[in-house]
């Protein structure tokens, strides 16, 4: 019972890991662009959405979170470079910044004539409190918002589901729709999330293996595989949603921008009353991210730049909130070419280092019963 729990709290930790502000609006996008192959549409983005980043943690935790290690084929100076891109990517230039224009779309349920800066430079402020004060109700705020999210996911999928309707299929073929959203997936960087934030599952998962004097690698690799299980399943089945939604409301969305399309799905399936509260938890979801993301790049710049902590943080968000301002349509377009660029890469190193690992376990393991024979 005991180690079910434990397997059930670290599936939504993984979760709650991966799934940020571009989650709950690219598979949306996907499902509007797959002109009614929604199944291929949704498995393209399963792949390169789900499937890549769990290989990525699985990876990190063969090499026990070691990323120099890791990224050993980089040497120093590649990895340092690559560590600053996609933090930037991750941070000011990519996700913070398309965290604060899903926050202001969202927020235009309960104030419609919001604009954009004035919504991205009240957020920054909020970031920058929590961020320098490092309070701790963040992490009790992440104790309840995760489980509210998916309860808000699930009556939007309910209720959508009951109202939305199978609009006449357009011109395109599922190869098509399925290569949409394999490089759709691209666009959540949910791998290099798992780069840089799988040492907290790593810790999660030696904490609760406490009652061992020694923490098993074979057994922490088992109860993340079955961790993993649970986070995916969750993973997919809200990708999954969220796609045929996409399709089921693709008319309605045709002019609207991609941070806005699930306030209108919510409007349309729950009405004017209860889809505001759904827009606060996606408000606070977006927060939740931002300020997490904005602590890690203000901590790389203070440790590597070595400037004080206000400055790194008023560094980070100033960028964060002058990107922001090109919206999100147009940050996703100026990051794409960059992502398409380096992702097959690291999909390609991800697969490599599973290799070398278990490559290297069984030369080790022959090379070890050739001596007990010997001896």
């Amino acid at each position: 019972m005991k180690r079910s729990i434990a397997i059930l709290s670290t599936g939504f930790a993984l979760f709650s890991m991966f799934f940020g502000s571009g989650n709950l609006v690219f598979p949306i996008t996907v499902g509007e662009q797959s002109a009614g192959h929604y199944g291929f549409a949704a498995l393209g983005i399963l792949l390169t959405g789900v499937i890549v980043p769990f290989l990525g943690v699985f990876a990190m935790v063969l090499y026990n979170g070691n990323l120099p290690n890791f990224f050993r084929l980089f040497g120093a100076k590649g990895t340092f470079i690559f560590s600053f891109l996609a933090l930037a990517l991750m941070g000011p230039f990519g996700v913070l910044a398309r965290c604060l224009t899903v926050a202001h779309g969202a927020s235009l349920l309960l104030m419609p004539k919001l604009s954009l800066p004035v919504a991205s430079l009240f957020f920054c402020m909020i970031i920058f409190i929590f961020s320098f004060n490092k309070s701790s109700l963040l992490s009790r705020l992440g104790l309840f918002l995760t489980p509210f999210l998916l309860f808000s996911i699930a009556m939007i999928a309910f209720f959508g589901f009951k109202a939305g309707s199978f609009p006449i299929s357009v011109e395109g073929t599922k190869w098509s729709a399925l290569k949409m959203g394999f490089f759709q997936g691209y666009q959540t960087m949910d791998l290099l999330a798992a780069f840089f934030f799988s040492h907290f599952v790593i810790a999660q998962l030696k904490k609760e293996q406490t009652d061992q004097q020694i923490v098993l690698r074979p057994t922490l690799l088992s109860h993340f595989c079955q961790s993993a299980l649970v986070g995916g399943a969750l993973l997919a089945i809200v990708y999954f949603a969220l796609v045929l939604l996409g399709w089921l409301y693709s008319p309605l969305l045709i002019e609207v921008a991609p941070q806005k399309r699930l306030g209108v799905i919510a409007t349309e399936a729950l009405g004017s009353f209860a889809a505001p509260i759904v827009c606060v938890a996606i408000i606070l979801a977006c927060m939740t991210t931002a300020i997490v993301l904005t602590s890690l790049f203000a901590d790389f710049l203070r440790k590597n730049i070595k400037i004080n902590h206000p400055s790194s943080l008023l560094v980070t968000l100033l960028i964060g909130f002058f990107v922001s301002t090109f919206d999100f349509a147009a940050i996703a377009k100026l990051i794409s070419p960059i992502l398409e660029a380096i992702y097959p890469a690291l999909i390609a190193l991800t697969l490599f280092n599973i290799a070398a690992f278990f490559f290297n376990k069984q030369i080790s393991t022959s090379k070890a019963s050739i001596k007990t024979k010997e001896s």
